[in-house]
């Protein structure tokens, strides 16, 4: 059964100087994916974003929170250098230390989206990614 928290895949954070989101999700696949929409949503609104191009994404870290950071930062990069907007995304393999997704999205077009806050980077204050009785949760803050 879920509780009120797993009704929804994110929630934003409010801080005084930054700005986080949680992300719940029944498992660890779950809970990646909706961390990386929760980066999304952050950045635009995701449902103007047309699905016309997929790119696989791999990422490797010691731990489970530096693989989460390091699989948003990726997101993040992509993002940055390619104008990628994600709006899908599917985790193929997650264990530890790897993981493999793709991620689906459009180039951003200046006529159709609008970027509604600029994300510098992924940080690691604050950081959670924990399995409680409920599911998944993670929490991250973002360098604004």
């Amino acid at each position: 059964m879920m509780n009120r928290r797993m009704k929804v895949p994110f929630q934003i954070l409010e801080h005084t100087a930054d700005v986080g989101f949680e992300a719940f999700g029944q498992t660890r696949e779950e809970v990646f994916v909706n961390a990386a929409r929760a980066l999304m949503h952050l950045l635009v609104d995701v449902a103007g974003v047309r699905v016309v191009r997929a790119l696989d994404i791999q990422v490797e870290a010691s731990t489970g929170p530096e693989l989460l950071v390091n699989w948003l930062s990726e997101l993040l990069y992509l993002h940055e250098t390619e104008r990628m907007l994600f709006r899908d995304f599917e985790i193929r393999h997650l264990d530890d230390r790897s993981l493999r997704a793709t991620a689906a999205g459009e180039t951003f077009d200046p006529l159709r989206h609008r970027i509604q806050l600029q994300v510098k980077a992924i940080t690691y204050h604050q950081l959670r990614l924990a399995s409680t009785a409920e599911g998944w949760r993670a929490q991250v803050y973002v360098d604004i």
